[in-house]
């Protein structure tokens, strides 16, 4: 079922009220410290984090909160495993946004002028050799300049003083295409970053959607009704009306400043490359607002929860066009919920296994490896999945390497920027009756006899080690 959470506050006082939110009331350094705390909690998917006070801002900040697979399920309403087989349904579900009338609770305060600095917010320093600061969970929403349509995406922003940041968006991401599209008019890109949305908006932020499809649409639908939208005080961009705090801004042409190192969701650094600048004109926030971190890095963190259903429903998509006899689809945590792809599938002729692979490492999912498996091996049990490529491939026969494809994805051993070699693995059985000799050895009967119950009634129990 649909929930339309108001805000980010009713969604955190439902984790409290579960036991999910842990409060921290004294002083957490935004050097290190609330990261590596956030990173404890995620390794052991632990509660979500609130920090009531950070060294150097009146802003208390809350990390954390999609790091544990049940919170992305209590956010959506649905079991994870639901999502992770249904988030395409619920992606087209779409209810448009609604303009609701000013004074909206994000912009309780309005600040502009001499009085901006963005470095009042707790943005915090998440890893060694990072480039400095870092907003990590803030969606960037900017309209194209012919439809007016709106794209809401994630993207990391570094600081370069009070009133700059840059907008880390690759060429080929939605955001870089609209910021270009209004430079070639000979015109800044407006543009607004939201903090602390309702969950909800935020998950529907990581949606595959095609180009020109308003992502704020996806949530409504997601929510079981439309999200409530107020214009921004400085630039022609709307935002949901109960954000916590939202940047808003404009992206001049002619403009390119490094931005890198940054610990990144492949578990390395990315390189310092040139990105476009926001020149910060008003911040404005609700009364008591909360600043909020999302934490990236070696998988899995809440970045990593928070792509795996949209990427998940993405990979099914591209499958299926391929044949009907999908069964189920693992974007594995090691391969960082994006870059491997093991398909479980029904095979009915010896090259359906190949266009599968093909079709899903052309895509725009960004997956290195694609290891295709037969319906009888759980995509989900890496075990399993182990076995079905120790025992039905071969290298010389069933191995597919492909040079130079492009590459949406961060990945330090690419030959160049956005490129990749890409690899597709056929573990499945030959069909006929030569598949018999590829199936486990099966001990006829073993159901009838209960060594657990035999065990149970002696009491027995494991000697410790």
């Amino acid at each position: 079922m649909a929930i339309a959470w108001y805000d980010l506050r009713q969604f955190l006082s439902e984790l409290e009220r579960r036991g999910d939110l842990f409060t921290i009331s004294d002083e957490v350094d935004w050097e290190y410290q609330a990261v590596g705390l956030t990173r404890q909690s995620s390794d052991f998917e632990g509660p979500a984090l609130l920090f009531q006070r950070m060294r150097d801002s009146a802003f208390p900040c809350v990390s954390g909160v999609f790091g544990a697979s049940r919170r992305i399920a209590w956010a959506l309403g649905r079991d994870y495993d639901y999502l992770l087989r249904n988030f395409g349904e619920l992606e087209s579900a779409m209810i448009a946004p609604e303009e609701t009338g000013s004074p909206a609770p994000c912009q309780e305060n309005v600040i502009t002028g001499a009085d901006i600095d963005v470095l009042s917010l707790p943005l915090l320093r998440h890893f060694e050799l990072d480039g400095g600061r870092y907003s990590t969970a803030g969606l960037q929403v900017a309209r194209d300049p012919d439809t007016g349509v709106s794209n809401v995406s994630i993207h990391r922003q570094l600081p370069l003083d009070a009133t700059h940041l840059t907008v880390f968006a690759p060429l080929g991401r939605h955001l870089r295409t609209i910021i270009e599209r209004w430079h070639e008019k000979g015109k800044p890109a407006e543009i607004a970053v939201v903090i602390g949305a309702d969950p909800v908006t935020q998950i529907a932020s990581q949606a595959r959607a095609p180009y020109g499809v308003d992502e704020f649409a996806i949530a409504g639908g997601m929510r079981g009704e439309a999200l409530e939208m107020v214009r921004c005080k400085t630039v022609d961009v709307q935002v949901p009306a109960t954000a916590e705090i939202v940047i808003e801004g404009v992206v001049e042409p002619g403009r390119l400043e490094s931005d890198g190192p940054f610990g990144e969701y492949p578990g390395t650094y990315s390189e310092a490359k040139p990105a476009p600048v926001m020149r910060v004109t008003a911040i404005t926030h609700r009364h008591g607002a909360i600043y909020q971190n999302t934490l990236t890095g070696t998988a899995m963190t809440e970045n990593h929860w928070m792509m795996q259903p949209s990427a998940t429903a993405f990979a099914y998509r591209e499958a299926l066009r391929i044949t009907p006899e999908i069964r189920s689809i693992h974007i594995t945590p090691g391969g960082t919920t994006r870059h491997h792809v093991v398909v479980s599938m029904k095979k009915r002729h010896p090259a359906e296994p190949r266009n599968v692979m093909l079709a899903l490492l052309a895509s725009a999912l960004g997956a290195k490896l694609v290891t295709v498996v037969d319906e009888d091996i759980d995509p989900y049990d890496l075990q399993q999945v182990e076995w079905a490529v120790n025992t039905r491939m071969q290298p010389d026969r069933d191995v597919v390497i492909i040079p130079d494809m492009y590459s949406p994805t961060l990945d330090p051993s690419a030959p160049a920027p956005r490129t990749s070699a890409k690899m597709g693995i056929d573990a499945t059985a030959p069909l006929g009756e030569e598949r018999r000799m590829y199936e486990p050895p099966l001990v006829v009967g073993m159901e009838k006899w209960s060594l657990r119950e035999m065990l149970a009634e002696t009491g027995w129990k494991a000697p410790n080690e």
